[in-house]
């Protein structure tokens, strides 16, 4: 039997292993151009996002964007401050949940949304996360693709916080400026027929034959005219214009000048004094007497509401680069904190209101006009307080020139 082999050879010619070397050598070749173009790609859209999230955080005005079913997509930082949440506590959540009724910022996105076109609320409000009702203004976009898709609404709100509290102060500095008037008038046509009286009952009281028994009385005279002769007194320093001599004050001198003065009154109620003084606070602008006044008054307040108790007051300084209470300048600030039972909601909106007290014997004066004075300096008064947690006052000044230039 013969053995035959059959051996079968393949092979290709050379020309065309070449070629697909070659085809394979230039599809790697595109395949690396590709990869730096992906690249370049995802670096592009890493910066431009970037950009986004920087645009997004440097604006002031809260942004809130929601999917087409009124769902957060994305906020920026200033929605989050406003809210009180962060960013993965909204994400997700539907536009009701944020702003419950009787709000009117989800009917505003609806609206939008239903409409088609943009719609604004220029007096809305919101409820924060710390359950406080701030006023805004509100604008609700539609976000549109090229072929008019809708693709979302961004939300812009706007804190008018900052903005009320100055309508509300020129509103009070033009009542004050009114009844300032008011009280000069007052005040100078009771002066003098009060000099009257007192001069009566002491002449009356030198008399020999002015019997004994009824010093008593002519004793209550001349106090209570003394005591009206003191309102006079801080009518007038109410009603004064007259413009304060500006100098650099060194605030801790003058709070710490205005503690040793109500020393005697703090020992007698049994109040602690906590002194936290910033020893690199600057000198602001002020009238040195005119500004003690204030910080004597604030601090008397502050030992009257812990009288029959006891307890703590504390005096802090410090200061702050940008204040917006200071017109969006560096401040000077002083805070005086009881640990007395605090001021109701219904008496703190009235404290500056002249002739308002909730102190037996009080004129209702002191506040008014420290806020007067400090208001004249370009400052700012600011109030903080809870029922049973204390009441803490914070005057705010702005900084002398040469301590601005100081810190550039």
């Amino acid at each position: 039997m013969t053995d035959r082999r059959v051996t079968i050879r393949t092979s290709a010619s050379p020309t065309a292993i070449e070629r697909l070397e070659a085809e394979r050598a230039s599809l790697l070749q595109r395949l690396a151009s590709l990869e730096r173009e992906a690249a370049g790609v995802g670096a592009e859209l890493q910066a431009l996002r970037a950009y986004y999230d920087d645009l997004l955080s440097s604006l002031q005005d809260a942004v809130i964007i929601l999917d087409p079913g009124g769902r957060v997509v994305s906020v920026n930082l200033a929605a989050e401050e406003l809210m009180g949440l962060s960013r993965s506590q909204m994400s997700g959540r539907p536009i009701q949940e944020l702003f419950p009724a009787p709000a009117p910022l989800a009917d505003l996105v609806h609206k939008t949304l239903e409409q088609g076109r943009s719609h604004a609320h220029f007096d809305a409000f919101l409820v924060g996360g710390n359950g406080r009702r701030l006023p805004v203004s509100a604008s609700a976009s539609l976000i549109s693709d090229s072929e008019g898709r809708t693709r979302g609404v961004v939300l812009v709100l706007r804190d008018l916080s900052r903005v009320r509290e100055l309508e509300e102060q020129v509103r009070r500095s033009d009542r004050l400026a009114a009844l300032g008037v008011l009280a000069a008038g007052v005040a100078h046509e009771v002066r003098n027929p009060l000099v009257g009286v007192r001069a009566a009952a002491q002449l009356m009281e030198s008399e020999p034959a002015f019997p004994v028994a009824l010093r008593e009385f002519t004793a209550v005279i001349i106090r209570e005219v003394d005591r009206l002769n003191r309102l006079v007194d801080d009518l007038l320093t109410f009603a004064g214009r007259r413009p304060p001599a500006i100098a650099a004050c060194d605030l801790n001198r003058l709070v710490d000048e205005a503690l040793r003065l109500e020393e005697p009154r703090l020992q007698a109620v049994r109040v602690a004094v906590v002194r936290q003084y910033d020893p690199a606070v600057p000198s602001v602008a002020g009238d040195a007497d005119r500004l003690l006044q204030v910080f004597l008054n604030l601090v008397r307040n502050g030992a009257e509401a812990m009288q029959g108790r006891g307890g703590e007051l504390t005096v802090r300084t410090r200061f702050e680069r940008l204040s917006t209470q200071c017109g969006g300048r560096p401040a000077g600030v002083v805070e005086i904190a009881d640990t007395g039972p605090g001021i109701p909601a219904e008496a703190r909106g009235r404290l500056f209101t002249p002739f308002f007290t909730t102190k037996d014997g009080g004129t209702g004066l002191g506040l008014p006009i420290s806020l007067r004075i400090v208001e004249e300096h370009g400052g700012a008064v600011e109030i903080q307080s809870e029922a049973g947690q204390g009441t803490t006052f914070r005057v705010l000044l702005p900084l002398s020139g040469e301590a601005r230039e100081a810190r550039g």
